[in-house]
């Protein structure tokens, strides 16, 4: 399985608006960030037969997800994942519409009830079938899956596990055995911890050195890896104040900081 960090900024990316650069050193170029998203392709023969990789699994539809999928050479999917409603996470789905284009298709998307619901009110074109009237696509494809115990897609099976963001309940995701994601995270329960017992890789949102209410923080994330023991642990959805370089040397040897285009060899 191959995952391919396509943003690891937060809301505002790197550099924002508001703050520039931050702590960060414009001259690094693995501190200039988009917003969160990933692609999870898996390994060659996982998709039912043959030698070829199934269409990768896209997670969240960033605002900056058109320079991220020609960056990545991505032109088709399997489907797409939704972690929550956020702008950061969501407003790029006008963008699949080309995905759409090349394939001809609609596109499966799947999450909890209430992030479908608030897609389908805000984005109630994308939602909608194609006209009858027309073989023209003009609009995004997606047809709405509520995530409803484990799925499988595209050969993978796919466990879902709820988060605390402070204002709302995230989802992370649980990649066959190997892979975990879990972004716009506070708080974990129990169930999240049994979900990734075991796993090798884990990507987890830290945007920051110091406590906040919504994310997790550096000293947080490292106490939640202790317990879940992950044989590879990247810290994305980083912040202005978490300077690439001065967040590697501070983290532990199996510990690393994500940047955009970074690409992890999970075992299958």
């Amino acid at each position: 399985m191959q995952v391919t960090i396509l943003g690891c900024g937060g809301a505002g990316g790197v550099p924002t608006l508001s703050r520039g650069w931050g702590h960060c050193d414009p001259a690094h170029p693995r501190n200039r960030r988009r917003r969160p998203s990933i692609l999870v392709t898996p390994g060659a023969g996982q998709g039912g037969g043959g030698a070829a990789s199934p269409d990768p699994i896209l997670v969240d539809t960033a605002p900056d997800l058109r320079e991220q999928l020609l960056e990545a050479g991505v032109t088709r999917l399997s489907a797409v994942l939704y972690t929550h409603a956020h702008a950061d996470h969501v407003h790029g789905i006008d963008d699949l519409r080309e995905i759409n284009r090349v394939m001809g298709c609609p596109i499966d998307v799947y999450s909890d009830a209430e992030t479908l619901e608030i897609l389908e009110r805000r984005f109630p074109y994308a939602l909608a079938p194609q006209p009858a009237d027309t073989d023209y696509i003009f609009k995004p494809l997606l047809i709405s899956r509520r995530i409803a115990g484990a799925l499988d897609v595209a050969g993978v099976r796919i466990r879902a596990f709820e988060q605390d963001h402070g204002v709302m309940t995230t989802l992370g995701f649980r990649f066959g055995d190997g892979f975990a994601y879990s972004t716009d995270v506070v708080a974990l329960d129990d169930a999240a911890f049994a979900t990734l017992a075991g796993v090798h890789t884990w990507v987890v949102g830290c945007m920051g050195w110091s406590d906040l209410p919504t994310h997790a923080h550096v000293d947080k994330v490292l106490g939640w890896a202790a317990r879940v023991q992950p044989r590879r642990l990247v810290l994305t959805h980083l912040g202005p104040g978490m300077d690439y370089e001065t967040l590697r040397r501070r983290l532990p040897e199996d510990a690393e900081p994500a940047h955009d285009g970074m690409v992890l060899e999970v075992p299958d």
